[in-house]
């Protein structure tokens, strides 16, 4: 992978990593979170709906220089499903359980990205934009949060349930999935 294709795919990861800043804006105001994640949502939606319908945003040009050729064409979902996965997550689980989904989404997603990219050589069978060295990053980064919040055993179930549920093939899904599944498994292993 040449710099530039890595500088892009880095930047693009850039908007999972501000998802890590929603677990501490919620531990001081959980209804100023959601209005934030609730106004993304908003302004996000309506700007690739005027994208798909061939009107102009002005909020385009910013989003377009973080898409894909193949998401300057169609509604790119990834950036919403994380931003109503970070939402639910905050909603409706606890504080400790949210921080360990939206970690394992935003932090461990990106690295497992960014090693995948960088030095996956071997695909994971069936899942051929995946690598066992972005799965395993993603399995290792995932495991020191997991331990402060949850038993040893616990925090590496959880740490392997989001790792697979990153490899899966479902584009875009992983981050809906990920912060949800893994939220709501700590919150039933936290109480």
């Amino acid at each position: 992978m040449n710099g530039s294709t890595y500088s892009f795919e880095l930047s693009r990861k850039a908007v999972h990593l501000f998802a890590l800043a929603v677990p501490l804006c919620a531990w001081y105001s959980l209804f100023s979170a959601q209005a934030v994640l609730l106004f993304f949502i908003i302004f996000y939606s309506f700007s690739e709906w005027r994208k798909v319908t061939g009107k102009t945003f002005f909020a385009h040009p910013l989003v377009a220089k973080i898409q894909r050729d193949e998401e300057l064409r169609r509604y790119a979902k990834a950036p919403l499903f994380l931003a109503i996965g970070v939402l639910l997550a905050i909603s409706f689980f606890s504080w400790e359980a949210s921080l360990v989904g939206i970690y394992q989404a935003g932090f461990c997603d990106t690295l497992a990205a960014m090693v995948g990219k960088k030095f996956g050589r071997t695909k994971l069978p069936f899942f051929s934009r995946k690598t066992y060295a972005g799965s395993l990053a993603f399995l290792v980064s995932a495991l020191p949060v997991s331990f402060i919040f949850l038993p040893p055993s616990k925090a590496i179930i959880i740490s392997v349930v989001g790792a697979f549920l990153e490899s899966l093939p479902f584009k875009d899904w992983d981050n809906l999935t990920v912060p949800l599944v893994v939220a709501f498994l700590a919150e039933q292993f936290l109480f």
